[in-house]
């Protein structure tokens, strides 16, 4: 699969090379103008429409570049939705993120462009889009309300198209919101920051479990999971210190956790313990391991398999101490003990990745970029030198790292393509494009279109600020949010179209994709 990211499109590429010198030998353009970016952005921008429109019409050409033929395909024609019965517009799939207004989700249904509107009580935590997005990708649960109106603060479960959200449970007990209303003391505002934590939400692999942290029971943050196929809530475990972070493992019998106290000398949360329980026997309770005492929180990265899981410490100093823990054997492994950006984690390959800046390179006594480790490999290694920010992981099999110098797109297998200027990219889901965007503070401003391996845009798509993109999960078409608005574009024309204004005060990360039923 990742050959064919990167060679699938060469007939194409070939056949764009051919067109381009055919409209230079068609539409001479001044010497004094050929130069310049703008001229090469309107030439490239021309170019690539012309392409589109021939190859969503005609047969590509087949151009060998290999020894192996690598049929091009034509680029994906959005179909015109056709709605002859109301309810036809109400199948989905939607795109569901925050309004503009407090306290409302928007669910976009992408066939009909209809926006059905779901009133919470305010406010929505909805970073919670995402981890609380079932695995068969038609649910959605998410905590909101307020914890000065009685049972307000709860988890609420939403079923497409339906727009009434379902109460599940409250999060907080009523001598505990009492406590909050009046102001006394310190204790309930701890468990009441520690129930609405990011990362509060965990379902199983199966859909069947949804953990939770919530104070039910005592005046602590404990775990619990809500089981779907008994539509039952039941507490796992019940400790003095405030349960955080659920974590399933890939092979959905274990839930991991860990155990957080508030330091009464500095204020800040502190990291006790890891714990691992077995599911659904809850028959085996242990712990994993002892995070260092610097540690205000642990991280769990990712699963290398149903044992193995990396993790690590978040410091106030920053992320340190990449680890590797068997659920199984109760081991742990250090992967990197310095300090470091940011780790992302390719869960097909195995393959981690993460950022070393230059100060905590020089306290390693190591070089400063981009890091991987392989996982039939025991050390880390240098993957590329330089500057960079951010580094996460993209479904369509790629890692993205970003720094003042641009983007760079690469995978486990090693293939890689370098945008110099731009500030993030997304790829669509079946690999064969890439947008790519910029804010225009430390990288140009706008948005353009990419087809891997060329480092070479296609199309500017627009000149506005551009914070986030979203590809549908057909790979037709995609949606931009940029200076307070959601844009829709789709091929093969990609022309903007306004959906609507969005909370601006909101993650551009807390989009998802709910399908129907």
């Amino acid at each position: 699969m990742a050959k064919q990211f990167w060679f699938k499109w060469s007939g194409l590429m070939g056949l764009m090379l051919l067109v381009g010198i055919a409209c230079q030998l068609t539409s001479p353009t001044p010497a004094s103008w050929a130069g310049t970016p703008t001229a090469q952005a309107e030439a490239e921008t021309r170019t690539a429409y012309a392409l589109t429109q021939q190859l969503t019409q005609e047969p590509a050409t087949q151009i060998n570049l290999t020894s192996t033929p690598a049929p091009t395909e034509p680029i994906p024609t959005a179909e015109t939705p056709s709605v002859s019965d109301p309810a036809d517009a109400l199948q989905g799939p939607w795109l569901v993120y925050p309004a503009a207004q407090a306290g409302i989700l928007n669910a976009l249904d992408t066939v009909s462009g209809d926006i059905l509107e779901i009133v919470l009580p305010q406010p929505i935590y909805t970073e919670d889009l995402v981890t609380g997005h079932s695995p068969n990708g038609a649910t959605v649960v998410v905590r909101a309300g307020s914890p000065l109106n009685t049972d307000e603060l709860a988890l609420y479960r939403i079923d497409l198209p339906a727009t009434e959200p379902q109460k599940i449970t409250p999060l907080l007990t009523l001598s505990l919101q009492r406590r909050i209303v009046n102001e006394e003391g310190k204790l309930a505002f701890y468990a009441l920051e520690a129930v609405t934590r990011t990362n509060g939400l965990a379902w199983s692999p199966n859909g069947r479990f949804l953990a939770f942290n919530a104070a039910l029971n005592n005046d602590s943050s404990d775990l619990y999971v809500f089981d779907t196929l008994n539509n039952r809530v039941e507490r796992l475990n019940g400790l003095f210190t405030h349960n955080a972070s659920p974590f399933w493992s890939s092979g959905g019998n274990w839930l991991v956790s860990q155990e957080l106290t508030r330091d009464t000398l500095t204020g800040e949360w502190r990291a006790e313990n890891v714990t691992r329980i077995r599911v659904p026997g809850y028959d085996d309770q242990n712990s994993l391991y002892l995070p260092a005492a610097r540690s205000q929180s642990e991280v769990f990265v990712g699963w290398i398999n149903t044992r193995n899981f990396i993790s690590y410490s978040l410091t106030a100093d920053g992320p340190s101490s990449l680890r590797q823990i068997n659920v199984d054997a109760i081991s742990e492994a250090l992967i990197y003990p310095g300090g470091f950006v940011q780790a992302a984690f390719d869960p097909a390959s195995g393959m981690l990745a993460f950022i070393v800046d230059q100060d905590s390179a020089v306290q390693e006594g190591i070089v400063a970029g981009v890091y991987v480790l392989q996982p039939d490999r025991a050390d880390y290694s240098l993957y590329r030198a330089g500057d960079w920010e951010r580094v996460h992981f993209e479904p369509g099999g790629m890692f993205i790292a970003a720094g003042p110098q641009g983007v760079l797109v690469f995978s486990a297998d090693g293939d890689e393509v370098f945008l110099p200027g731009e500030g993030d990219v997304r790829l669509s889901p079946n690999g064969s494009w890439m947008v790519a965007w910029g804010t225009g503070e430390g990288s140009v401003q706008g948005a353009r279109l990419y087809q891997p391996p060329s480092d070479r845009s296609l199309q500017t798509l627009t000149d506005i600020q551009v914070d986030r993109v979203f590809w549908t999960p057909d790979s037709k078409g995609f949606y931009l949010f940029g200076e307070g608005s959601l844009y829709y574009l789709s091929f093969p024309g990609l022309n903007m179209t306004e959906i609507g204004q969005i909370a601006l005060e909101s993650e551009p990360s807390h989009f998802i994709w709910v399908e129907g039923e």
